[in-house]
């Protein structure tokens, strides 16, 4: 058997290769179509009344993952994954309560902070009122209020929604 020596960076981008095509467990195909948000807001009571959470329910932050639909447009998808944080995890105790929205959704423009700013109307059965979210630049959005406010978040999270893809 003879032994043969390869180049550093031979075996450097060889390796480097095996270990990215290793590491994907999910084919791009698998993917739904669509824009997909997600997040970590504070769970206060005007997001506890615009869902539907009783004033009593522990709940100090929620998760949240916003698919809009391409391939059936003004159709959304929104879960919330919310509860009392877990401590040193991301996570909640219990897992967490999970509420998953299906509905429509409007856009228009005219945010009070730029009336330049498209705004998205997430209209749904389960939802006491319309959620609104203001599109920040193509990958942000941002919650906000009736009248179309910024909403404020605190020390530990803030109001944004994040495209994943």
């Amino acid at each position: 058997m003879k032994l043969v020596r390869l180049p550093f960076m031979t075996l450097l981008v060889t390796c480097f290769a095996l270990t990215s095509s290793c590491s994907q467990n999910k084919s791009t195909n698998s993917l739904p179509l669509g824009d997909i948000f997600v997040g970590s807001t504070p769970c206060d009571s005007l997001i506890k009344s615009l869902l539907q959470i009783s004033p009593e329910t522990i709940c100090e932050f929620i998760k949240w993952e916003l698919h809009l639909n391409k391939s059936s447009p003004g159709v959304f998808e929104l879960t919330a994954l919310y509860g009392e944080s877990q401590p040193n995890t991301n996570g909640f105790k219990g897992g967490g309560k999970k509420i998953i929205l299906n509905g429509k959704y409007t856009t228009n423009y005219g945010a009070a902070s730029n009336p330049a700013s498209k705004v998205y109307y997430l209209h749904g059965d389960s939802l006491q009122s319309s959620l609104l979210l203001i599109e920040m630049d193509s990958n942000i959005l941002h919650f906000a209020d009736t009248d179309k406010n910024l909403i404020v978040g605190n020390g530990g999270w803030g109001y944004v929604l994040n495209r994943i893809q």
